[in-house]
């Protein structure tokens, strides 16, 4: 993630964050987030403002992933208001992770499920390409 004002790299686990117009942004420090509160809109484009991620869970049903597939679900929801998730029942085993349609977790090739973390990790440099572009 990227600091809006100074253009510092932050983690999404900083302490400095607001929700503006249902995008949370991230800063460094205080005093980023500060002048961030007196004019943010010297810092967003309206652009920015109409960038969504889209996510997609697809799950195995059979297998009872249901409950995986939900944590993951509400763990992306919390700390990305700016998120569509879409679950989605599958079989055999399935459990991958689509981001804007580009599949960036798939149980079957990693051989593990996957951590909250990577793929908020995942999202989140994702999300940061959407708003530099």
């Amino acid at each position: 993630m990227q600091d809006p004002v100074c253009k510092m790299e932050v983690e999404n686990t900083t302490p400095y964050r607001i929700n503006y117009k249902g995008i949370t942004y991230y800063f460094c420090s205080k005093e980023c987030l500060d002048e961030f509160k007196v004019n943010p809109t010297k810092y967003v484009s309206p652009a920015d403002l109409n960038k969504k991620i889209d996510v997609k869970i697809v799950y195995c049903r059979p297998c009872k992933y249901m409950d995986r597939a939900l944590n993951l679900a509400r763990d992306i929801l919390s700390y990305f208001e700016e998120a569509n998730v879409e679950l989605v029942q599958g079989d055999r085993g399935i459990l991958d992770i689509y981001v804007n349609d580009e599949l960036v977790f798939s149980r079957y090739i990693e051989k593990r499920f996957p951590e909250s973390e990577e793929i908020l990790k995942s999202i989140g440099q994702k999300l940061q390409l959407a708003r530099q572009s």
